[in-house]
């Protein structure tokens, strides 16, 4: 029970530092859009590097909030079942 708490307390500790990755590319997108396209910067291959760099972070942010909320998912069940069978201990 103790075990299985730590996992969910980790991944959802997981998950929120994902969700923060991906709050913090999308801002750097919208910087990026507002201050290079528009700030007389027109060097196409820096804006495709600057962009291909962002989405891959968005995707991988992405991947590891989506992993980490299958594993707080897979502990609560576990823990579930812990405290179906009466295996969960108490702690003094």
């Amino acid at each position: 029970m103790l075990v299985s708490s730590i996992v969910r307390f980790n991944a959802v500790q997981s998950m929120n530092n994902a969700a923060f990755g991906v709050m913090q590319t999308y801002n750097q997108m919208n910087n990026a859009l507002s201050h290079h396209t528009f700030g007389g910067e027109n060097n196409l291959t820096m804006l495709h590097e600057m962009d291909k760099k962002l989405s891959l972070d968005l995707v991988s942010n992405s991947l590891l909030y989506k992993m980490a909320s299958l594993q707080e998912k897979m502990a609560q069940k576990h823990q579930a079942e812990d405290i179906k069978k009466g295996r969960f201990s108490v702690l003094a």
